[in-house]
């Protein structure tokens, strides 16, 4: 019995192996260029900046505000990054792809100088603290204009859903000599359509170099400005559907916005490094 055992384990082994190595070998370049899906799971690792502008009644041309510099929000983060690809269509030409990510960074200081928020005039001096939001949905539709073996390249349209926020509280000094607790607090979400293209190409069977570019400078609804949303990057397939990436991201936004909330601007930067593990089929 434990003859028939063990003959049946290595059996098994054997047979496990034996597939591994035939599925390892029944590609010849990178397959993420010829499977329908592609999913993408990283840390991206931002150095950031924000820079808005919360215009008042009073002072409808108020300066914007560093919040790293002025208010002490934390300028780096990790933030989850989650990506998808589906191939589609005659020969895998059409593609959808789709990106989230999102960041919630805050932070306290003692202002060095008069800051000025939605007419609220935090003074010099005053202990205050504040928060960026962002939160980016993309999604994109593509077609391949150069697609081989070993190569893609296309061009697409899409739209990012933007949620954006931003705000500063603290001790106000009131005209009497006393103080009074102050919030003051901004956000907007809106779409904001954009063109761009992407490049693939493996080099060697288990590797693949990438870039794709987004972009839009318009005016759309409530928001007038440019977005730049870019990453290149590296990925080495480790087994038959699981590969491990290593990227650049570069996302910014500079914005003036004019809604019935928040009329100013924002001016807002992540960039840095990727890791993710990907998936394949």
């Amino acid at each position: 019995m434990k003859k028939v055992i063990y003959l049946s384990l290595c059996t098994l082994v054997l047979a496990f192996v034996s597939s591994n190595l035939l599925a390892q070998q029944d590609y010849e370049y990178h397959p993420a260029l010829s499977d329908n899906f592609v999913v993408s799971l990283g840390i991206f690792k931002s150095d950031n900046s924000f820079t808005v502008a919360a215009n008042g009644v009073i002072n409808p041309d108020e300066d914007r505000i560093d919040f790293d510099d002025n208010v002490g929000v934390d300028g780096s983060s990790t933030l989850f990054n989650g990506q998808l690809r589906w191939k589609f269509g005659k020969q895998r030409k059409w593609s959808l792809w789709g990106q989230y990510f999102k960041n919630n960074a805050t932070g306290e200081a003692v202002l060095e100088e008069d800051v000025e928020w939605q007419d609220i005039i935090f003074r010099e001096g005053s202990f205050v603290a504040g928060g960026v939001k962002m939160e980016i949905v993309r999604v994109f539709v593509g077609r391949s204009l150069v697609k081989t073996p070993r190569q893609d390249f296309g061009v697409g349209i899409g739209v990012h859903n933007l949620s954006l926020g931003a705000f500063i509280e603290g001790e106000v000094l009131i005209d009497d000599g006393t103080t009074e607790f102050k919030h003051g607090e901004v956000s907007k979400s809106q779409p904001l359509p954009n063109v761009g293209t992407w490049w693939e190409f493996s080099p060697a069977r288990n590797w693949l170099l990438h870039a794709r570019v987004d972009w839009i400078s318009a005016n759309v609804g409530d928001l007038d400005g440019t977005l730049w949303n870019t990453v290149a990057g590296v990925n080495y397939q480790a087994f038959r559907n699981v590969g491990f990436d290593l990227s650049y991201q570069f996302f910014n936004l500079n914005l003036k916005v004019d809604g019935a909330d928040w009329i100013g601007e924002i001016d807002m930067r992540y960039s840095g490094p990727v890791l993710s593990v990907t998936a394949n089929w």
